[in-house]
């Protein structure tokens, strides 16, 4: 049964008259007499005493008045809390980054927000492969890449600075390639994966072949520890190289790529409160960090 049967009934119930309970409903007249008669049939019960004075509600019609006030009591209730849970500053918030980044640059930034906003909560999903946000599998996310979609909404956060590393010892028993046709004669440290598209395998592959590829892995600490043992040369972004001076950076003239950072998220999520918060205090701590991202310094 339609609940306007209901609002019509109690419309009635509280004006006492049908021309009353229409002006308050912006209908007609008759529109509310139909629909009082017509509940009155599928209830198989009157629910009001036509009066010359006006609609008096019956033993029954008193009953249903208590029972449908109670619901529809219910129903702003429930208005209320989904209409709060977009407005207030809690609840959880999906992130989709790399390992690196995610480990080494996001996650003290997540501590920051969350001693202000103590009531959100962070689920930090860190895989090379991207996850979908369109299908929902993340809220929000940090690309290398802007995707181009019309489901999400982006914003360019800053700049990537990434170059050519290897460890002291490495080179001192290998030598220092002076150019990239010395490239040829090292070994490098690569990313194990199924994917073609990731940007540092990209880019790894114009300059070597897959022979000289002796050590793949899925994570960056992993690499790191590759490098700093004298397993390669690998390409990193320049924030992830240790600053201790066993990794040095090579030909910074010949191999210095800087790609674009993207925070995105889901178009129908850039209203929620907790989410336009998040985005803007990332934004604002990309801007701090900007030099720091695209030269490591």
């Amino acid at each position: 049964m339609s609940w306007d049967l209901y609002r019509y009934f109690l419309a009635v119930a509280e004006t006492g008259s049908l021309s009353a309970a229409a002006r308050q409903l912006s209908v007609s007249q008759p529109t509310v007499g139909r629909q009082i008669s017509e509940l009155e049939v599928r209830l198989e019960t009157r629910l009001f005493e036509r009066a010359s004075h006006g609609y008096l509600l019956t033993t029954a019609g008193q009953q249903i008045k208590a029972r449908i006030e109670e619901t529809a009591a219910g129903f702003r209730d429930i208005e209320s809390q989904i209409r709060g849970m977009d407005k207030s500053l809690s609840g959880l918030i999906r992130f989709s980054a790399t390992e690196g980044f995610g480990s080494y640059w996001l996650t003290p930034k997540i501590s920051e927000f969350q001693k202000i906003y103590p009531n959100i909560r962070f689920e930090l999903i860190l895989n090379i492969s991207v996850l979908d946000l369109r299908k929902r599998e993340a809220d929000v996310a940090l690309r290398l890449a802007n995707p181009r979609s019309l489901d999400l909404i982006g914003r360019r956060v800053g700049k990537a600075g990434f170059g050519l590393y290897g460890a002291r010892d490495y080179l001192e028993r290998r030598g220092y390639p002076q150019s990239v046709d010395d490239l040829k004669d090292h070994d490098f440290i690569g990313w194990q994966q199924t994917r073609d598209d990731i940007v540092l395998t990209k880019a790894l592959s114009k300059m070597v072949g897959e022979a000289n590829v002796k050590f793949q892995c899925n994570t960056v600490a992993a690499q790191i520890a590759a490098v700093k043992n004298g397993m390669g040369l690998f390409l990193a972004p320049h924030y992830l190289v240790p600053k201790d001076d066993t990794v040095v950076r090579l030909l910074p003239d010949r191999i210095n790529q800087n790609i674009d950072m993207w925070l995105l998220t889901h178009r129908d999520l850039i209203g929620t409160s907790r989410i336009r918060v998040f985005l803007d205090f990332l934004y604002e701590k990309f801007q701090q960090d900007a030099q720091m991202l695209l030269n490591g310094k």
